[in-house]
């Protein structure tokens, strides 16, 4: 799972901490044996409100700064004062997140007009949050951090030993939790939809199920079209494994730095076990991890991560710094700015004009290679059982096996008891593959351990924002194929800047956000064809 900065973002360094406590007071009406105090009206009321959010986001941004130095540089023997740093914090911030106080406020500013649509996207969303979490019972409260724990350890020894009766217990529990959970805080909502929109808000199991019955409509037989073709002939320098030469490690980290700086983030690279984004919107971190016989997975998770990076310095700054509408929109639109750099860029035979020379330099045996055969190593089918590892055209149908068992699980048409079984029996009907054991297949994501149920479409439906978004650039930026191969990013940055980057969560869902930037909503068939056109013609299809 790409583990993507908090869409939490810290002050720009800026110290918010303030009382506001006199503000308050003259929110509340009526004052014992006073008189009348003056009524606030809503520009006031969000001026105090936007003070108590800010220091609330300040303090979430500690936990992220903590939360990234615990993965990249933290040693372990500092694992347990760290544990109970972010546990002391996680109180702090709760209680804040959940007080009386900060109720008032948000019913104080929701009362009049006056606010710009910037501002009203704040309340909007900063009461969805307040109720969210204050309708959350204790109980489930606290269940919910036991399972938290408890589940991590029994997947990872059961996926260790392949033993998924040993993980069923407390998958049972989960799923119960998270049905539980969904009645009491949005009994409006059936309980499999209130865990996607807590991932892609505004987005129904409905929607999706369309949406992805037309995408696997399309994908299962172009996959075997494709994958029964003549195979592509990757050059064996960039095939990885044993005949693949060493790619030393410094100097990769050398190029992506470079390749981080050509593609506009400016902010801090390190190594880590996962690639992964962190930190705040004044002070954003990316990481990658390198592997010294295939360097292109470094780059290509260096590419990916710049994408989330550049999303997250590049939202509502100034006043709205901190506040709601400065947040990600969705998981899906956070992972479709990664993939559009990764996948409609990185994968790219523009991309690799640009890049080849800086890889020959860098990696003289290289020198003799062509854009293209660095296009077709990236761009090579081949169908695993492993979704990390799956290729641009047979990862979708790997999120839509899980969509559709997650479905099943809120619905009562799966079970624990035959969740393996279902998992066998849509990877040979999907994918045609045979699944030898459970630790290569349902075990093999940490999610369901990690109370996420609703996160995978966000994988996919990004991906397709992707495409549709830079379809859209491409028509707006007539040269924008010859830009990239230049090495010149720069209209691109902007274009995103403009119509998505600094709209951050003023749209209430993403299909809204991208009617507004593409003129529709989320449309599948975009993505379809553009995968169609783009295989056929790489692997030279009629």
């Amino acid at each position: 799972m790409h583990q993507v900065v908090s869409s939490r973002t810290a002050a720009g360094g800026r110290s918010v901490l303030r009382s506001a406590k006199a503000r308050l007071t003259s929110c509340r009406g009526p004052r014992r044996g006073g008189g009348v105090r003056g009524v606030m009206t809503s520009v006031e009321a969000y001026t105090a409100l936007a003070e108590e959010l800010k220091e609330i986001d300040a303090l979430s941004g500690i936990d992220a700064i903590l939360g990234w130095d615990e993965l990249v540089v933290m040693k372990e023997k500092s694992a347990e004062s760290r544990a109970a740093q972010k546990a002391a914090l996680a109180s702090v911030i709760h209680q804040r997140q959940t007080s009386e106080r900060l109720g008032e406020l948000i019913s104080s500013a929701e009362r009049e007009g006056g606010l710009d649509p910037m501002q009203e996207a704040s309340v909007r969303d900063a009461r969805l949050k307040f109720d969210r979490k204050t309708r959350m019972p204790k109980e489930l409260a606290k269940q919910e951090a036991i399972l938290g724990s408890e589940g991590y350890q029994a997947w990872a020894k059961a996926r260790e030993n392949d033993d998924y009766d040993s993980f069923k217990p407390v998958l049972s529990k989960i799923v119960q939790l998270r049905i539980d959970e969904a009645k009491a805080v949005a009994p409006e909502k059936l309980p499999y939809d209130y865990q996607i929109d807590k991932f892609e808000r505004g987005m129904k199991a409905s929607r999706l199920a369309e949406i992805f019955e037309t995408v696997k409509a399309g994908l299962v037989p172009l996959i075997e079209e494709i994958t029964s073709a003549p195979q592509l002939s990757v050059d064996a320098r960039l095939a990885g494994g044993d005949a693949a030469p060493i790619f030393e490690v410094d100097k990769q980290e050398a190029l992506c730095a470079q390749v981080m700086e050509r593609l506009g983030f400016e902010g801090i690279l390190n190594r880590s076990l996962h690639p992964f984004t962190g930190g705040t919107a004044s002070d954003v971190r990316i990481t990658t991890r390198y592997d010294d016989k295939d360097f292109i997975s470094g780059v290509a998770g260096l590419v990916h991560e710049t994408g989330h990076a550049l999303y997250e310095q590049n939202r509502p700054a100034g006043e709205n710094l901190g506040m709601p509408v400065s947040e990600a929109l969705s998981m899906g639109i956070h992972e479709s700015m990664s993939l559009l750099f990764e996948r409609m860029v990185g994968q790219s035979m523009e991309f690799w004009t640009f890049l080849r020379p800086m890889v020959a330099e860098s990696f003289e045996f290289t020198e003799n290679l062509e854009a293209e055969d660095f296009y077709k190593a990236i761009n090579k089918v081949q169908k695993s059982l492993i979704r990390v590892d799956a290729d641009e055209l047979t990862y979708p149908l790997h999120i839509i096996i899980r969509f559709e068992l997650e479905q099943g699980l809120f619905d009562g048409s799966v079970t624990v008891d035959n969740l393996p079984d279902k998992w066998r029996e849509l990877y040979k009907q999907y994918l045609g593959i045979d699944v030898p054991s459970d630790k290569e297949g349902v075990l093999q994501d940490v999610h369901w351990s990690s109370l996420a149920f609703g996160y995978f479409p966000s994988y996919t439906l990004g991906a397709m924002y992707a495409c549709q978004f830079f379809q859209h650039a491409e028509k707006s930026i007539p040269n924008l194929g010859a830009e990239i191969a230049e090495g010149n990013f720069e209209s691109l940055r902007a274009w995103l800047r403009e119509n998505i980057h600094s709209k951050g969560s003023l749209y209430p869902s993403a299909d809204e956000l991208c009617e507004h930037v593409t003129g529709k909503p989320l449309d599948p068939t975009i993505y379809l064809d553009f995968l169609r056109a783009k295989y056929r013609k790489l692997y030279k299809m009629s």
